[in-house]
């Protein structure tokens, strides 16, 4: 029970995130907030990092009978790599620091024109993307997966679009764009973390998706002063420390005894979190046409992450 209200806590962690990013359109740009956010980010798990190199440092002081066996195939000519681990770690932590950069700076632009409650469920539509872009690289698609994207997507047409036939609202399309990237990172991270630790992996796509900020600032002549950090110090501390140090930790120790698809449930409440936070503490209202959009795309996502019978393998 204490490890499934960890995951919870992280879901209103995540959540109320967006709240803070929404906050802080007002007083400084995209590219700034990011860099500023990650690099809080990257020194709130920095401690993590050191405990888990050493955690690792003393296992391998208790297998030196395997280090014998590496070092004899090392001088039979093997590669300079081990097999199970194609790619160096800084590669790893780089493309999907690439990717959550991508997905953050679509979020935090989104922002700027739609509310934390949308923004919240629109993200959320990751989930249900994973599974089906998942088909390119082999994962099975299953008859749940279908259901729960036809009722996402059925949600998304009453949550994003207006009975008005306005189109749909640009900071909407914005956060659809971020989707793919969200899709694309856990994709990579499922494939990265069976060669390299999950912190590793963290740290190093922090550290990217910083500098790809301050980068973005430079190359779009974004203004960033130590007065506007001073006026957004409490969503840049939230979102740094709590998002990305705080939460990342708690779902390491909570997912480390919860199945799976119970976890992803549970993470997953980050939408309906963020939709009450952006009422609460932002009067952002939602119609009952966006409510009902709302309603039917909680089902479809939870439905997508229950078991069912597979009805394509996909191909490798």
């Amino acid at each position: 029970m204490k490890d499934r209200l960890l995951l919870l806590l992280v879901a209103l962690v995540w959540g109320t995130t967006f709240i803070f990013q929404r906050v802080s359109t007002g007083t400084m740009g995209t590219f700034a907030f990011i860099g500023l956010r990650f690099a809080l980010g990257a020194l709130a798990i920095l401690p993590l990092v050191f405990w888990q190199k050493r955690r690792l440092n003393q296992s391998a002081s208790l297998e030196a009978g395997g280090t014998a066996k590496r070092d004899a195939a090392a001088k039979t000519g093997s590669a300079a790599l081990p097999e199970d681990k194609p790619w160096p770690l800084w590669l790893c932590g780089c493309i999907i620091g690439c990717m959550l950069f991508g997905g953050s700076a679509f979020q935090q632009q989104a922002l700027f024109y739609t509310t934390a409650g949308k923004a919240a469920f629109i993200t959320s539509l990751y989930i249900i993307a994973v599974p089906l872009l998942g088909l390119l690289i082999g994962q099975p698609l299953r008859i749940t997966h279908i259901f729960g994207c036809l009722f996402a997507v059925s949600g998304l047409y009453f949550l994003a679009f207006q009975s008005d036939g306005q189109p749909l609202n640009f900071g909407d399309f914005l956060t659809l764009i971020g989707v793919l990237f969200w899709t694309l990172q856990i994709l990579f991270i499922d494939r990265f973390v069976r060669w390299y630790p999950g912190i590793y992996l963290a740290e190093g796509q922090f550290i990217t998706a910083s500098v790809l900020g301050f980068l973005g600032v430079l190359l779009t002549g974004e203004t960033l002063s130590a007065a506007m950090i001073r006026q957004t110090a409490v969503p840049i501390l939230y979102a740094g420390i709590m998002s990305s140090g705080v939460g990342y930790t708690l779902q390491i120790i909570g997912q480390a005894k919860v199945p799976p698809t119970e976890a992803t449930m549970l993470m997953s409440c980050e939408m309906i979190f963020g939709a009450l936070s952006g009422f609460i503490f932002l009067d952002e209202l939602m119609t009952l046409r966006e409510f009902a959009g709302c309603v039917l795309m909680t089902c479809g996502i939870f439905m997508a992450q229950l078991p069912g019978r597979i009805v394509w393998y996909g191909r490798k």
